[in-house]
């Protein structure tokens, strides 16, 4: 983490500190509130971020402030993170393997990620392959939140690509820093159940033997079945977090 991805935004009577995690597929700015009130702190916020900044606050108070300054709400989500002990002993089935991540895969998994985020899921995309693949892409390529290539999994069926557990290093902001787990998604397809676990268990087995110190991840507030299955797995909530786009002025 560096100097250059702090920030602190002051009135007379307002202070928040902002540190920016930049990121192939968008920036993102967590706002800690050191002094003042939440309606003066959203206004300062505003007043400095351009329109369409996307702001990660640790309070539901101040998620509502900013809403109230037409700020738009787009994720309501946990972090958790798991220190890599007492990992489970979750495996594949038999019919399936884990290999790591090649060029190529972004292609190859667009339409599982399509599968996996589809109408009715939480997260739900676009439906849109080439976005997804893009997505895919972007992630495994970007500079500020390099590929842990060691921890990433991609889970294969009878010779098909059915899933991946993407795993980064970043090292931006407080409470984020470290191996972070930036997606994890397989086929809905019935053959693939379980893959989610597996891939997961294997990546922190990896990120054990590498003496990392733990994997943070984040989950949407109403994907409940995602939730408990890192709960399942041994992982500890850390925080809740309201990711609120600031508004034009």
């Amino acid at each position: 983490m560096t100097e250059s991805n702090r920030a602190t935004v002051t009135t007379d009577e307002t202070s928040v500190e902002v540190e920016a995690w930049p990121a192939a597929t968008g920036s993102i700015h967590r706002v800690v509130v050191a002094r003042g009130s939440m309606n003066d702190a959203a206004d300062a916020l505003v007043k400095t971020y351009p329109a369409g900044t996307a702001l990660l606050a640790d309070r539901g108070d101040l998620a509502l402030a900013l809403e109230d300054l037409g700020g738009v709400r787009v994720r309501h989500l946990h972090a958790m993170h798991h220190h890599l002990d007492a990992i489970p002993d979750d495996e594949l089935a038999g019919h399936m393997r884990l290999r790591p991540w090649q060029l190529g895969d972004a292609e190859s998994l667009s339409h599982v990620l399509v599968g996996a985020y589809g109408p009715g899921h939480p997260d739900a995309g676009s439906g849109d392959l080439a976005a997804a693949a893009s997505s895919l892409q972007r992630t495994v390529d970007d500079p500020d939140n390099p590929l842990i290539e060691t921890a990433t999994q991609v889970a294969m069926h009878d010779g098909d690509a059915v899933g991946a557990a993407l795993v980064v290093r970043s090292d931006h902001v407080r409470g984020f820093t470290g191996p972070w787990l930036m997606n994890v998604f397989r086929s809905p397809a019935p053959a693939t159940r379980g893959a989610g676990a597996g891939m997961i268990v294997a990546a922190l087995r990896s990120l054990r033997e590498s003496n990392e110190e733990r994997l943070g991840l984040a989950v949407t507030h109403t994907n409940v079945a995602a939730r408990a299955v890192y709960e399942r797995l041994g992982f500890e909530y850390t925080f809740e977090g309201w990711v609120v786009v600031t508004p034009a002025r």
